[in-house]
């Protein structure tokens, strides 16, 4: 009968041995304007760093969420003293259609607020229009380009949407402290015309008081467009 009892637990063994994790499924589908989003990963709350205005809408893929969280995190170090970011949808927590969007239903576009010299009146609770006088142009030019800078990744940043004139606010600014008109084309459409081909940054209308930033499908996720 001993014998017997320990044979049975050797035999058991083996099973547990053997047991592997489920593979993590792919998490978005379909297109922006027309997919959806599974096993959603949430854009945590972070007081110091980042307001989400609508946090039932924060939700994204494991990447979009790591990359702005990444970037967010990288100005916030150059730029210590700057105020605290508004966010404004991600995707609701299973895509699909939200209202105000046409776009946000995979789970891999955001709205960013942008970075101003004196904290504007409700902001971050809403968007402010940005103008010659209240855009910190060096903050947010730090910021498209910590997102610009992953575009090259496999799912890094794809797109993102500006309106022309702050395009245009922000182009100046940096083509004044130096920076190539070379790097520069390959970050902004401007000056180039709204239709213009060439730069990451595109021109969108109703886009002055944010950066709306789309990113590439993530690695194995074969239904994403």
């Amino acid at each position: 009968m001993r014998l017997l009892v320990i044979t049975c637990f050797v035999l058991m063994i083996p099973s547990l041995a053997i047991a592997r994790p489920r593979p993590r499924r792919a998490q978005s589908a379909g297109a922006p304007w027309n997919g959806t989003l599974h096993h959603a990963t949430r854009l945590p709350d972070n007081d110091t760093q980042y307001h989400l205005r609508r946090p039932w809408r924060a939700f994204g893929t494991r990447t979009t969420v790591a990359r702005i969280e990444r970037a967010i995190a990288a100005v916030r170090r150059t730029f210590p003293k700057a105020h605290v970011l508004a966010i404004g949808d991600l995707s609701a927590e299973r895509g699909g259609a939200i209202s105000g969007h046409r776009s946000h239903q995979s789970g891999r576009d955001v709205d960013l607020g942008l970075f101003y010299k004196v904290v504007p009146a409700n902001y971050p609770r809403d968007f402010v229009s940005a103008t010659a006088g209240n855009l910190d142009c060096a903050a947010t030019f730090a910021l498209i380009e910590q997102l610009a800078a992953t575009s090259g990744d496999a799912d890094g940043v794809q797109v993102m949407f500006l309106d022309f004139g702050v395009q245009e606010l922000v182009y100046r600014w940096a083509r004044g402290r130096g920076t190539s008109e070379r790097r520069l084309a390959r970050l902004f459409q401007y000056p180039h015309g709204r239709g213009a081909s060439g730069g990451l940054v595109r021109h969108i209308a109703n886009h002055d008081d944010h950066l709306h930033v789309r990113f590439k499908c993530p690695s194995g996720a074969t239904s994403c467009r």
